[in-house]
């Protein structure tokens, strides 16, 4: 049986116990609270003497192999978990490149689950959910089954949660910002004299160099996943765009014409930016930056092996060993000031309006986040967005400094209108973009010019305009 006076909320929440008993006179609910639960607060306790199974949705791993490495971890969590608060939880992970394409299909399913993760940039969105009573409000029950992340969390974290006033999903983080960047060995830099990369030119001199003078080193290590690393450059280097909704952003997604006018839409592929960036990648493949076989690699070498010699990161990747002197990091966004820092509505953990154990499921997020060794199921899909470092706190401060807040962050695109057309476009920008990205298309202007004729058939336009006419009223209300 565990007590609601630990550590912190032991005041909130006997104010609260005294007020429900107030309220109720001689009811039966004098003493229990949520009585009807699995988990009721009974005499200022919370009773977890009933034995409760949670099933729990989170981005993850895309492969078998990697989510078989949490085998044994989930045993021990769960094991840990039926000591602490009497229940288990069943773990499925949907691969974060995945989401858009699996969610729909889970919540359409009508399949029972006490948490999911949640998004104001998934299909369908956060608040989309919210709208849709899908998800269960916390504001009464975060204080008293998740006391210590209740206090946790700031409250200006708090408040970009809420929805309408109110709160349907719990932060995974604090602090976040899109900050996408290139990591290359800075001894080496040091050691051929060449000054920290603060452009393309630069990675070219850099790469340039490492080609002729390091034999046996690729100056990048790539994959076929990596080709989205070099559209976030061509839109991070770029003084106007910021990335936009419509087109998931694990596909080659849409931006804003300029910063000052977020309704105002764009296919970076229709530009003449884009044109040149795709004559510059195919001169890049061609030169060897990355290896001639990109397009099958499952995998980077590493930089550790010396086998590569720089790779594409973010800032979160900073925060897990990379910022201790022998690499350095060139921000893509950091030139033009604008690294985005997001909403903490892009990535949330919800608890299903439909579960019937929402409270123990509440004590269990807590458990979760509270212990270093599990916390990483909870973020394992979004590393690579999130910067989450104590430890490297003037980082944090710098970039908080050349950060915009996002526009889009309050912002859910009803993509109903043009579910097709959506699948369409993310469907030929695989087929088409990603080759030309990473060099592999033949000649460049052909290709392109073959991708924007594929793109208007496959119904980009009817896309833009969908998301400028749902703008409109969010424009005017931002």
């Amino acid at each position: 049986m565990r007590k609601t006076s630990r550590k912190k909320g032991c005041g909130v929440l006997s104010v609260f116990i005294m007020l429900i008993v107030m309220f109720v006179g001689c009811s039966v609910l004098k003493s229990s609270l949520f009585s009807s639960s699995t988990t009721p607060v009974v005499e200022g306790q919370i009773d977890t003497s009933r034995y409760v199974k949670l099933s729990m949705f989170l981005a993850g791993p895309s492969s078998e192999e990697a989510i078989m490495d949490y085998k044994d971890t989930v045993a021990q969590l769960n094991a840990k978990l039926k000591d602490s608060i009497n229940a288990n939880v069943e773990i499925t992970f949907v691969a974060f490149d995945e989401l858009d394409r699996e969610y729909p299909l889970i919540f359409n399913s009508k399949e029972i689950y006490d948490v999911v993760y949640t998004s104001s940039k998934a299909t369908p969105g956060y608040f989309t959910m919210v709208e849709q009573e899908s998800l269960q409000e916390l504001d009464d029950l975060l204080p008293v089954y998740a006391s210590n992340v209740w206090e946790m969390i700031k409250p200006s974290i708090w408040e970009d949660a809420r929805y309408k006033g109110k709160i349907y999903g719990i932060p995974l983080c604090q602090e976040k910002y899109r900050a996408n960047g290139y990591i290359y060995r800075g001894d080496l830099l040091e050691k051929y004299e060449i000054e920290p990369l603060i452009s393309l030119e630069g990675m070219e001199e850099f790469m340039d160099t490492l080609l002729e003078e390091e034999v046996g080193m690729t100056p990048i290590g790539m994959t076929e996943d990596s080709a989205m690393s070099l559209y976030d450059m061509l839109v991070d280097l770029n003084p106007d765009w910021i990335p936009a909704p419509g087109i998931p952003h694990s596909s080659l997604y849409l931006v804003s014409k300029s910063r000052d006018n977020i309704s105002s839409i764009l296919c970076p592929v229709f530009s003449t930016e884009f044109m040149e960036f795709a004559k510059e990648m195919k001169d890049w493949a061609e030169k060897g930056y990355w290896r001639e076989e990109v397009l099958t690699e499952d995998r980077i070498a590493g930089l550790d092996s010396g086998k590569d010699a720089s790779m594409f990161v973010n800032l979160c990747d900073l925060s897990n060993g990379f910022s201790e002197g022998k690499y350095k990091f060139f921000c893509f966004g950091e030139g033009n000031h604008k690294v985005i820092k997001e909403s903490a509505a892009t990535d949330l953990l919800s608890i299903s309006a439909d579960s019937r154990n929402g409270e123990r499921a509440l004590m269990m997020l807590e458990f979760i986040m509270e212990n270093e060794e599990f916390k990483e199921f909870l973020t394992y899909g979004i590393q690579g967005q999130i910067f989450k470092g104590v430890k490297e706190k003037d980082m944090l401060d710098y970039y908080e400094n050349i950060s915009i807040k996002d526009p889009y962050g309050k912002f859910t695109f009803d993509a109903s209108p043009v579910e097709q057309e959506i699948q369409n476009v993310v469907r030929v920008n695989s087929q088409y973009g990603i080759p030309i990205l990473l060099g592999k298309a033949g000649d460049p202007e052909t290709a392109v010019k073959k991708y924007r004729e594929e793109l208007k058939a496959a119904g980009i336009q009817k896309v833009i305009d969908t998301v400028q006419e749902q703008l409109k009223d969010f424009t005017l209300s931002y």
